[in-house]
């Protein structure tokens, strides 16, 4: 006899020929199959393991191929959803996380029949075994005519499976909740939090297009079905002094995920008020971008002495060159003033180009303001060059 493999009970017995009893020993480990109940009257075997080309290889599932193995066992809603998931993550997770898993109703048909969480896979070099990365999902399961579904979101790798649910909530104005779920990224200097928005629609999970990305976030709500957050400031040194909070708003429109609103919570120069005034214009807040605009043009800045230019090439602290200072606060109300013409212009119904023309005129552009406007120091500001002096912010280099 040659190769014979003989189970009996738990026990596994190798006989080689001419050999004898070479071991004996109890199932563990990977080799031992899962038992899983789904009900009294549904009893089911499911290996964990699948076997590889070689026999003394085994493979395991990805982790959603897996679960939904497993889920298409169950024909009755198990008791508890987030238990039965933990252990089923655990043996992909190196790190071994509790699961926050919310039961909700997003289809609104009166009845909690769905789960909502963030599950997270380690992704393991295949030679060594080491965890390369942790790679997560944003999975919603739902329960109807005695069959589960799962759906799921890939989130990138560069978040290295730090992703949550940050709420479940209205953003379309359609009485159903949206769920809104947020991966962190740490940088260097800066973590940036990076925001997406789904829907459950028809048992399927579709993601709206675009996400809100915000550098060191201090707030995030829903407020009027949109998504505000507040933050902004990148920690480098090269992102410059200049920085102010922000508050940007979200809102779902057209099936994307666009930013309606920047405002900024304080303006302490001209500079910072031209800024704000720009980016309400961006956003189509035109009354508000002229208030900012005159508010600019009268505003007198303290001091400098907080801030940095780059003069002649050199960074240089605030409060240093008074006479370049004081011929930067000039420049920037005169450029002031050119943005509230353009923008009564157009009000009017002048094309952007005539109005720009026009607004040139009236403000009296130099070139020579260039040099003035883009001495604020830190890549985190706007740049300007002759041809974008008219543009939106939006699309200037920052």
């Amino acid at each position: 006899m040659k190769g014979d493999v003989c189970l009996k009970k738990k026990w596994l017995m190798y006989v080689g020929a001419g050999i004898g009893i070479l071991c004996l020993f109890t199932l563990t480990g990977k080799e031992r199959p899962t038992l899983t109940v789904q009900s009294s009257q549904h009893v089911s075997l499911i290996s964990d393991v699948d076997v590889a080309k070689t026999p003394s290889e085994t493979v395991r599932r990805p982790l959603i191929e897996q679960l939904r193995i497993e889920l298409s066992h169950f024909s009755e809603p198990m008791p508890d959803m987030t238990k039965w998931l933990q252990t089923r993550v655990w043996p992909y997770d190196s790190k071994n996380e509790l699961l926050s898993v919310i039961q909700t109703d997003l289809d609104q048909d009166g009845v909690s029949n769905e789960w909502v969480t963030v599950l997270v896979e380690d992704i393991r070099d295949e030679q060594t075994g080491v965890v390369q990365e942790r790679k997560s999902y944003g999975v919603i399961i739902d329960f109807e005519d005695s069959q589960y579904i799962l759906q799921y979101l890939n989130f990138s790798s560069a978040n290295n499976g730090r992703t949550k649910v940050m709420t479940i909530d209205d953003l379309t104005g359609d009485n159903k909740p949206e769920v809104v779920w947020v991966s962190i990224n740490s940088g260097a200097h800066t973590t940036f939090s990076e925001y997406t928005v789904s829907s459950w629609v028809g048992r399927k999970l579709e993601t709206y297009v675009g996400t809100a990305v915000i550098a060191s976030e201090s707030k995030a709500e829903i407020r009027d079905k949109k998504l505000q957050l507040s933050g902004g400031l990148i920690g480098s040194v090269g992102a410059g002094p200049w920085q102010q909070e922000f508050t940007e708003t979200y809102a779902v429109v057209e099936n994307t995920l666009k930013r309606t609103e920047r405002s900024y919570v304080q303006s302490p120069t001209p500079y910072h008020r031209l800024i704000n005034g720009m980016w309400a214009e961006s956003h189509g807040y035109r009354e508000q971008a002229l208030r900012d605009y005159s508010e600019a043009i009268k505003m007198k800045a303290a001091s400098y002495q907080d801030y940095a230019f780059i003069f002649e090439g050199e960074w240089v602290q605030g409060g240093i060159n008074s006479d370049k200072e004081a011929e930067f606060d000039r420049t920037i109300k005169r450029y002031s003033l050119l943005r509230k013409e353009l923008l009564t212009e157009v009000n009017r119904g002048v094309d952007q180009r005539n109005a720009c023309v026009s607004a040139k005129k009236k403000a009296g552009f130099d070139k020579a303001w260039l040099t003035y406007l883009n001495a604020p120091a830190g890549y985190a500001n706007p740049h300007w060059e002759e041809g974008t002096i008219c543009s939106d912010i939006a699309l200037l280099e920052q």
